[in-house]
């Protein structure tokens, strides 16, 4: 049977960093001879802000990557009433969907493309729709966890979903998690849903010693330091890590919190380290390069990721960054919400810790912040990350 070249539709493509955006960007670097093309975005639809580095990525990729400016509206504040959102709709989404429709058909067209991959399912379903309606090209959409378990406002996609994911060609779920939450919440047949766990590419996450390069940039000191990586939102839980973090002082006054990445609670948590005095104890250093990145697991100690379940159903489908952390030999904390508690669960190496409020989240820390027991942990990590490709 041949097989069929394919699109990749995600407004959340490298070289933005993030789960997602790491896995679309390998999957269309290792697709290889050109069987995969991607239509992304040069502009972030949540900052307004152009992705820094988006045409020296695309010149070197070694993939086609077409850019539109934006394939889903900018996040505004809720329409006043119903006459701003019409002329929303008449103004801006209306134009948008057309263009980007027209790119769409035009790569399909051009690549020969026979399989449409939507990367964001609550944006991006109505456009895989329309390929197959107009060309028949086979479509999957790629789920990750919280955007089939947020419950969302009547009369938005919410209503829609059930019928768009029962009606996909196949659906791509990154947990186990995500896809008995496919087949158990929507009925989508077994069948239809296959479970891709999402990977690390261990040749470039690898242990090594801290260079102390991102020491001397944000003036850490030589202490241990406590490392989040991920997008700044509440189901992470890096607001608890920053409250545990007076009574990790308390036994170890050098150590540092370090938080890398960039979103809406940047502001709420700087606040948070204020209020607990320990503001020049915790480093945020925005979004940082793959190089950085990997520097940064590096540098730690341990990792800490305490993800919940929100009210609203937002949760963490996979979480990439442990498996990162422990791919650099580096042990973590994190909670089981989602499909996080199931990726690994032997007591040893620190992994899928049951998030069950901040006093047990300290005593996890306190273990973890003798010198000995980090070591010891951290290798036992690394060689689950291994075991578990």
């Amino acid at each position: 049977m041949k097989e069929s070249n394919c699109l990749i539709v995600a407004s959340i493509f490298a070289p933005i960093r993030g789960g997602s955006a790491t896995v679309y960007e390998n999957i269309a670097r290792l697709s290889g001879d050109g069987r995969a093309a991607v239509l992304a975005t040069w502009r972030h639809y949540g900052t307004g802000m152009e992705i820094d580095g988006w045409r020296e990525h695309d010149a070197r990729c070694g993939y086609p990557v077409s850019r539109l400016e934006l394939l889903r509206p900018r996040m505004l504040p809720p329409p006043r009433n119903k006459l701003v959102s019409a002329w929303r709709q008449l103004a801006t989404d209306i134009p948008l969907k057309l263009k980007v429709a027209a790119s769409a058909l035009k790569l399909v067209r051009e690549h020969r493309i026979g399989v449409v991959c939507i990367g964001e399912l609550v944006s991006g379903a109505w456009i895989g729709e329309f390929l197959r309606r107009v060309t028949g090209s086979k479509l999957v959409f790629y789920v990750h966890g919280e955007e089939i378990t947020t419950r969302y406002a009547t009369g938005s996609f919410g209503a829609r979903r059930l019928k768009t994911l029962r009606g996909a060609d196949a659906i791509v779920a990154v947990s186990r998690f995500t896809a008995d939450t496919l087949e158990k919440d929507f009925g989508v047949r077994r069948d239809r849903i296959f479970l891709i766990p999402n990977g690390v590419d261990t040749e470039r996450f690898t242990s090594g010693s801290d260079d102390g390069v991102l020491r001397n940039r944000y003036n850490l000191g030589s202490g241990p330091i406590i490392l989040c990586v991920g997008r700044l939102v509440p189901r992470k839980g890096f607001d608890q890590t920053i409250r545990a973090m007076p009574a990790v002082l308390q036994r170890v006054p050098d150590a540092r919190l370090v938080i890398v990445g960039e979103g809406d609670q940047m502001e709420e948590l700087k606040g948070i380290a204020a209020s607990q005095g320990i503001a020049d104890k915790v480093c945020f250093t925005g979004p940082v390069s793959q190089e950085d990145l990997v520097r940064a697991y590096r540098a730690s100690a341990l990792f800490a990721m305490p993800n919940r379940t929100m009210p609203d159903g937002d949760t963490e489908g996979f979480g990439l960054v442990f498996l990162e952390a422990n791919a650099c030999g580096r042990t973590v904390v994190g909670g089981r919400a989602g499909g996080c508690g199931r990726r690994d669960r032997r007591p040893e190496d620190g992994t899928a810790r049951e998030w069950r409020g901040r006093p047990g989240y300290r005593k996890r820390l306190h273990l973890h912040s003798h010198r000995r027991r980090i070591q010891i942990v951290a290798g036992e990590g690394r060689a689950g990350t291994r075991k578990g490709q």
